[in-house]
């Protein structure tokens, strides 16, 4: 394992677009003895966030508490998430492929009954077992039906927050459905505006609630700046420049600013609580911005439901006063796969989980000078929002391929994309042509890969059956794991039955979870 020294790390300007992390010194290897007061850790999640709507990146939108975690801390210029909510949330829960999980393709809608399956270990369990308390505050997104499938029954000590996702920011409901939970109770607010919510009870938590002689692990996944578009009327007239026709820019860029000033409060809550240099604090967001309802991805092409490196490539941030030097920055490759792997071996605790993972330790990519390849490819997929219509992609070292697949009634067309992602990463220039091999080859791989979904993991459904009805009240309709079996139930064919069904579906999907 790797752990972090404190190095004097600095950064070396350069004329590209970022630049590397450079070190005076070589890192030690056991910098977080037996002894070593463990860390804090703040995960903080924006929704649906444009790589250049901060203000660092010159953006008009005011952002200084964000900015302040890439001056105080490590700006990750590679970061990939996936290109939607539920398939990010999964893989960093899990540091599983959510093509493995069936989560990969959509997210899970409030007329859906699925979610991760219970056989998977969570990131949180893992700290839990090593002593932290655990803390989650916001959206969940990852299945709200029964109860193996809710927070507290995956890791979490508390929960505030919404199952759903495309919550009313004030009503707090969903499709008529009301959505604010703690602990599996449901919470009569205050119509208080969701991200300020969300702030509050963070905050809450960090001075009132959190066993002061341990540890802590709090994840904090936002709403904001994800629809409906919605925000505090004083906040919108601090953006009167910006239009809301066709686009809704002036209502997004004040979520966003709402979103910074929520951050804001945590980030002081942590100094005021003397906690800071104890505390690292991971800032992301789940995909890349739609344009639609005012984000601005710039330089890159495309955005959110998009396999372009606009809707994959996003802010990442992480701060460790004492432990990583203010204003670094790295090229390097990391996956929303690799933080549960990448975080537990920062504190050095032992990974509880059974399956393997996809995700892999990215202590050195993120601390080391100079280039630290990330080992095997990347995958990215998205069925949202137009069904049977399929935005994927694999990236290689230096190549990315990207496919759109639109299956019609009585025909499939495919587009192929491919670029030199390293030379070429605002994905100008198509060399699909020049390399038909190439293209051939990791087409192949998009294939095999494909193949590891469950056949009935979740897709695209953007509209409920006409039958469906919502609860009046999701935290009171979600069935007790005492009124469930106690195992899965993954298919009415076993045995040989199954391999033959298997055989005959071939690359179509998985009919038993793997």
């Amino acid at each position: 394992m790797i752990y972090i020294s404190a190095c004097n790390l600095s950064v070396e300007e350069s004329n590209d677009q970022v630049s590397e992390v450079k070190t005076d010194k070589p890192l030690t290897t056991n910098t977080l003895s037996a002894n070593s007061q463990l860390p804090n850790i703040v995960i903080l999640l924006a929704d649906d966030l444009g790589w250049a709507d901060l203000s660092y990146r010159g953006s008009d939108i005011q952002t200084p508490n964000i900015d302040s975690l890439a001056k105080e801390g490590l700006t990750l210029n590679r970061f990939y998430s996936m290109p939607i909510c539920t398939p990010t949330r999964s893989a960093l829960m899990t540091g599983r492929d959510p093509m493995r999980l069936g989560t990969v393709y959509a997210g899970f809608q409030p007329w859906q009954n699925g979610g991760v399956s219970p056989e998977e270990h969570f990131m949180p369990e893992t700290f839990q077992a090593a002593g932290y308390q655990t803390a989650m505050i916001g959206k969940w997104h990852l299945g709200h039906t029964t109860e193996p499938l809710l927070p507290n029954s995956r890791g979490f000590d508390y929960f505030f927050g919404h199952l759903n996702t495309q919550i009313d920011y004030y009503d707090y409901t969903v499709a008529g459905g009301y959505d604010l939970q703690v602990n599996g109770l449901s919470f009569k607010g205050s119509n208080q505006y969701a991200t300020d919510l969300h702030a509050e009870e963070a905050v809450k938590f960090i001075k009132e609630i959190r066993d002061t002689e341990r540890p802590f692990f709090m994840y904090v996944p936002f709403l904001s700046p994800h629809a409906p578009m919605q925000a505090p009327i004083e906040l919108e007239n601090k953006y009167k420049s910006r239009s809301n026709r066709p686009f809704p820019k002036r209502t997004y860029a004040a979520m966003v600013d709402s979103l910074d000033q929520a951050i804001g409060d945590i980030l002081r809550s942590l100094e005021e609580e003397g906690l800071e240099n104890n505390t690292l604090v991971f800032f992301f967001s789940d995909n890349g911005g739609l344009k639609a309802f005012g984000a601005d991805n710039s330089p890159f092409k495309g955005g959110k439901l998009e396999t372009f490196e606009g809707g994959i490539r996003v802010n990442a941030l992480m701060k460790w006063p004492g432990r990583i030097t203010g204003g670094t920055r790295t090229n390097n490759v990391v996956s929303v796969l690799d933080v549960y792997p990448t975080l537990s071996d920062l504190v050095n605790i032992p990974m509880l989980n059974k399956k393997p993972l996809d995700g892999q330790s990215r202590l050195g990519a993120i601390i080391n000078s100079g280039q630290d390849l990330r080992n095997g490819d990347l995958y990215f997929a998205s069925n949202s929002p137009i069904f049977n219509k399929y935005h994927l992609a694999v990236l290689e070292e230096k190549w990315k391929l990207v496919q759109i697949i639109d299956h019609k009634s009585q025909s499939t067309e495919i587009e192929n994309f491919l670029f030199d992602i390293i030379s070429d990463p605002e994905e100008e220039k198509n060399l699909a042509k020049d390399y038909p091999s190439r293209v051939k080859n990791m087409s192949e791989k998009i294939r095999k890969w494909r193949s590891n979904h469950p056949i009935n993991g979740v897709r695209v459904a953007l509209s409920p059956h006409p039958g469906w009805r919502a609860p009046k009240d999701y935290a009171e309709n979600v069935t007790p794991t005492a009124n469930l079996q106690s195992e899965g139930y993954n298919t009415y064919v076993s045995g040989m039955r199954a391999k033959i069904l298997q055989n005959r579906h071939t690359d179509k999907g998985l009919i038993e979870y793997d």
